[in-house]
């Protein structure tokens, strides 16, 4: 997994979605072959093959992107997907809400149905601020800070 915690954990769809926004961020980085004004398009498959993903699985994530504006596809035989978005504009709480994330849960870490501000468990207090730490680094990291760290 991508993300862990106390009793968060971002899904595996997310996870893989910031992989392949990674994918094609640092590929932008790497090559500078424009088509159309954006990188050549890369097939999903090759990309699933390159890092580890389940292909059926990383299409499906791709039609979502695409949906959403963030990936661009062209049809054909040297069609496949790329990035439309600049990388610096894409957060990871984009990409958690895009696939449904439910980040802003904020139920009780030890499963206390009463907790909350006004009745709090031994938790809550410490819980409330890491999620909310968490929620800050979401927020403020985007793909192409993701990537700069890396290198």
């Amino acid at each position: 997994m991508f993300f862990r915690g106390f009793g968060v954990m971002i899904s595996r769809t997310s996870a893989y979605a910031i992989q392949l926004l990674c994918y094609f961020a640092e590929k932008e980085n790497r090559e500078k072959k424009q088509y159309k004004g954006v990188l050549e398009p890369v097939f999903v498959y090759d990309v699933a093959d390159k890092v580890g993903i389940p292909r059926n699985f990383l299409s499906k994530i791709a039609v979502v992107l695409a949906k959403k504006g963030i990936l661009g596809s062209q049809k054909g035989p040297k069609g496949g997907v790329f990035l439309k978005v600049s990388p610096d504009k894409i957060t990871l709480y984009d990409i958690c809400e895009i696939f449904g994330e439910n980040i802003l849960k904020s139920d009780c870490i030890l499963g206390n149905p009463q907790c909350g501000d006004s009745v709090a468990c031994p938790m809550h207090n410490f819980w409330k601020k890491e999620r909310e730490r968490f929620l800050d680094y979401l927020r403020n990291t985007t793909i192409a800070k993701l990537i700069s760290k890396k290198q």
